[in-house]
């Protein structure tokens, strides 16, 4: 079974999405200005503003996304790449330099609908679990294994750890049967 979305990358595709939608009518509502539309210069005007605000509300939910969504962190540098890039795209077409109005919004629409297909289809990694400092570490950690007790086949017992350090049964200082 295929695991749900958290919530933030749930937005985040919704707002790739609308961002791509956006592009692509920008597109669209600029075949009506080439048809001298009076209609197809307002909604592009309006729709360069609007899609402009989008963009720059993709940055914090890609980053959202990212942590603690689980995407990966270069969908936050591709958005904050798209706000660059319809900055300018808003500043050429207001200047009137079709030239690079023009190709850039190429540029833009190809992106947006590359990230919005990406988003749909990917999955969040899996966080790792982190144990808080208060939990128990002695309870969850392996048993040390030591080249005596892997030959012997058993752990370290009191005695054979007196063997290896010269020490026996009653504690160090001599007490013991080595006494003198």
């Amino acid at each position: 079974m295929a695991e749900r979305a958290g919530p933030a990358v749930v937005v985040f595709r919704v707002v790739t999405v609308l961002h791509a939608a956006l592009t692509i009518s920008q597109a669209v509502a600029a075949g009506g200005i080439l048809q001298a539309s009076t209609v197809g210069l307002i909604v592009h005007q309006a729709g360069a503003g609007l899609l402009w605000l989008v963009s720059l509300a993709q940055v914090p939910v890609a980053a959202l996304a990212w942590r603690p969504g689980g995407l990966p962190a270069w969908p936050i540098g591709v958005s904050a790449g798209l706000v660059v890039g319809e900055t300018a795209q808003v500043a050429m077409g207001a200047t009137g330099v079709l030239a690079v109005h023009v190709p850039l919004g190429v540029a833009i629409v190809v992106a947006t609908v590359g990230l919005a297909a990406w988003t749909l289809r990917a999955r969040a990694r899996p966080r790792p679990r982190v144990v808080p400092a208060s939990a128990p570490v002695a309870a969850s950690a392996p048993r040390a294994i030591t080249a005596a007790s892997a030959l012997s086949g058993g752990g370290a017992t009191p005695s054979s750890t007196a063997r290896r350090t010269g020490e026996n049964d009653e504690g160090a200082g001599g007490h013991g049967r080595d006494a003198g």
